[in-house]
C-alpha cells in the first residue's frame, strides 16, 4: 500500500517544482530543466556540466543522461523552458490592457531589463553566445526571437485596426523595435552606468512612437503622458511622411559619408548657419568651422564607424523646420590602438532649403 508522498517544494520563477518519491517522466524532466536553469544562472552555459545539474538535484549523472542525450540538448531545452515562460508572462500582462498603446507600453516595460543583474537577460545574452556553438540552441533562440517579434507585430496590427497606429509595415517595425531593445539592453545589462533603465525605455518608446505616428506620451501605461519631447505640447506636430523619410535619409547620409570619408559630401549636409555642439568645449558654427571640427575629431582616431539605430522626427516650431532625437552608436580605434565603443544622443534641428532638408543644429550627449 502506498503511503502519502512527502513534498519538498521549491519556488522557481513562479513555478513550484515538487519533489516527490515517485515522479512521472515529465515531472522529472521539468525538475531537471528548472535545476539546469539555476546552475546556468550561477555558472553560465559554457561552464555548466551534467554533473553540476546532478549535484544540484542530488541524483546521479546517469539519471540526467536518461532524459537528455547530451549536454547540448539539456542546455537548449532548459533555455527554451525558461524563455517560453517569459513569453507567456508577457502575453498575460498585455491581455488585460484596454488599448493597443497600453499593450505596447507594457511590452516594452516587460522586455527591457530590470537592471544589470536581471536574471532573464543574463540568460538571454549568454544564450546568444552559446547559439554560435550549439546548433540546438541556435534553432531555439531564433524561434524565440521570432516569437517576440511576432508579439510586437500583433500589437502593432491591433493598433492599426483600432485606428490608434499608422504603420505601413508592422513586421519591419516590430523587427526594428525589438532589435533596438536587444542592442541597448546588452549594453545596459552587461555594463555599469552606460544608461539608466528610464533612458532605455524612453529610447524604445521614441522609436515605437515614430514607427506608428503616435504623439509623445500616447504609448504609455499611465493616463499621464510621459515626457519624451522637448517641444512645447501646444506646438503643432504636423509633418508629412515624405518629409520624415527625407530627414531619415539625411541622417543616413550623415553616417554613410562619415564612415566612407566622403567629407565634402558630409559638409554639404549642413545649412549655411548651422551649429554643431560636439563636446562641452568643442562647438562650431557654419560649414567651414564644422568641417574643421570634424577634421580635428578624426585626427584622433584611425578608424570610425557610426550607425543610427533610432531616428525620431517631429515637426519643428516654425514652418519648414523639424526636430529629431537620434540615438547613435560609434566604434572607433584611438591612435594608440585602443578600441572604443560608445553610444550617444543627438538632439537635432533641421531646415528645408532649396537643396532639400539640411542640419541646422546638432547637439551630442554621450550616454
Amino acid at each position: 500500500m502506498n503511503t502519502p508522498a512527502t513534498l519538498a517544494s521549491k519556488p522557481f520563477r513562479g513555478v513550484i517544482v515538487s519533489l516527490v518519491k515517485k515522479q512521472t517522466v515529465e515531472e522529472r524532466r521539468l525538475e531537471i530543466l528548472a535545476a539546469t536553469c539555476q546552475v546556468v544562472i550561477e555558472r553560465g552555459f559554457a561552464a555548466t556540466r551534467i554533473s553540476d545539474v546532478a549535484k544540484q538535484l542530488n541524483v546521479s549523472n546517469s539519471l540526467i543522461h536518461y532524459h537528455f542525450d547530451s549536454k547540448e540538448s539539456l542546455l537548449a531545452a532548459a533555455f527554451e523552458y525558461y524563455a517560453r515562460q517569459d513569453v507567456v508572462e508577457m502575453e498575460d500582462d498585455i491581455r488585460t490592457a484596454s488599448t493597443a498603446s497600453i499593450r505596447m507600453a507594457r511590452l516594452i516595460e516587460n522586455y527591457v531589463p530590470e537592471g544589470s543583474q536581471d536574471v532573464e537577460w543574463m540568460l538571454w545574452i549568454d544564450a546568444w553566445g552559446e547559439a554560435l556553438r550549439n546548433p540546438l540552441m541556435k534553432r531555439i533562440s531564433q524561434d524565440l526571437d521570432e516569437q517576440s517579434i511576432l508579439l510586437f507585430e500583433r500589437v502593432l496590427q491591433e493598433g492599426i485596426e483600432t485606428g490608434e497606429f499608422v504603420c505601413p509595415n508592422p513586421s519591419a517595425s516590430a523587427a526594428r523595435i525589438t532589435g533596438l531593445i536587444d542592442g541597448l539592453a546588452i549594453q545596459y545589462a552587461a555594463h555599469e552606468a552606460m544608461m539608466t533603465r528610464e533612458d532605455l525605455i524612453n529610447a524604445v518608446t521614441w522609436l515605437a512612437s515614430a514607427e506608428v505616428g503616435a504623439q509623445p506620451g500616447q504609448i504609455s501605461d499611465d493616463s499621464t503622458p510621459t515626457t519624451v519631447s522637448t517641444v512645447p505640447t501646444d506646438t503643432p506636430r504636423i509633418i508629412s511622411t515624405s518629409d520624415i523619410q527625407s530627414i531619415r535619409g539625411l541622417v543616413e547620409q550623415y553616417c554613410d559619408t562619415l564612415n566612407t570619408r566622403r567629407l565634402d559630401e558630409w559638409t554639404a549636409l549642413w545649412c549655411s548657419d548651422a551649429q554643431w555642439f560636439l563636446f562641452e568645449n568643442k562647438n562650431a558654427t557654419g560649414p567651414t568651422e564644422i568641417r574643421a571640427l570634424l577634421d580635428w575629431s578624426l585626427s584622433h582616431v584611425s578608424d570610425l564607424v557610426q550607425v543610427a539605430p533610432l531616428v525620431v522626427i517631429e515637426a519643428g516650431t516654425r514652418s519648414n523646420t523639424a526636430i529629431g532625437r537620434i540615438i547613435i552608436r560609434e566604434d572607433f580605434r584611438l591612435l594608440d590602438g585602443t578600441l572604443v565603443a560608445q553610444s550617444g544622443r543627438y538632439d537635432d534641428e533641421y531646415v528645408r532649403t532649396p537643396q532639400g532638408w539640411r542640419f541646422a543644429r546638432r547637439h551630442l550627449t554621450l550616454l
